[in-house]
């Protein structure tokens, strides 16, 4: 497959940003929970596989600076994981993206102080594991999960050996796909909350490959 271009980078970051403003605006003018989300909430709460194994997957999302920084470490020195010899490839790029990538992550806390959206609620006849002293949306979990583990997976040649790259991308893209849904069965967000760490994640992704392309070039 053909890696997007610059330009489509930078369209589909454009793309994600405005349906991600949209939903933040929305959030913010009516507060969460919006409608559907208390439903939502309660079928995936009775999945029973997801509730046994919410601890793993939101393990992985506080655990993602230390595959991050690792892999830093080893793009800027120009190594690869299990391979001899020096890594090749747009070195500069890739750096650029991960410095790039990091000041980004931030992005979602600052969201939260500026809606001031509520979390999940007993009141709601939901299940939380624990009070939590912080806003909700957008999902900092799960934005921070699909910036981070999303560039592990697109930059996973400059720094595995080249075997190991399809099962790294496939194992970012399973924590991905199932940190939102994690994130709601043990009652610390919303679905929609969520949906907002999608989409501000991937619009910040692909922003900090564009920018990192442009900047290097």
């Amino acid at each position: 497959m053909r890696p997007l271009s610059t330009r489509q980078l930078f369209d589909l970051a454009a793309a994600f940003g405005a349906a991600a403003l949209i939903l933040t605006v929305a959030v913010a003018l009516r507060e969460a929970p919006l409608p559907g989300d208390v439903s939502a909430t309660r079928r995936l709460q009775d999945v029973g596989r997801l509730r046994d194994n919410a601890g793993l997957i939101n393990g992985a999302g506080d655990w993602r600076w230390v595959p991050f920084a690792v892999a830093f470490i080893l793009v800027a020195t120009g190594q690869r994981l299990f391979a001899t010899g020096r890594a090749r490839g747009r070195r500069a790029e890739t750096l650029w993206a991960f410095v790039l990538a990091f000041v980004l992550s931030w992005w979602s806390a600052i969201l939260k102080l500026i809606v001031q959206s509520p979390r999940p609620s007993v009141d709601f006849g939901v299940s939380i594991d624990r009070l939590r002293d912080s806003y909700g949306f957008p999902s900092g979990h799960v934005y921070g999960d699909v910036v981070m583990y999303g560039l592990l997976a697109v930059t996973a040649p400059a720094y595995l050996h080249p075997r190991l790259v399809p099962a790294v991308r496939a194992l970012c893209l399973a924590i991905i796909a199932l940190a939102g849904p994690a994130r709601v069965t043990v009652g610390a967000h919303w679905p929609s909350d969520t949906l907002g760490g999608y989409l501000w994640g991937v619009a910040a992704l692909c922003l900090a490959l564009a920018a990192a392309r442009r900047i290097s070039r």
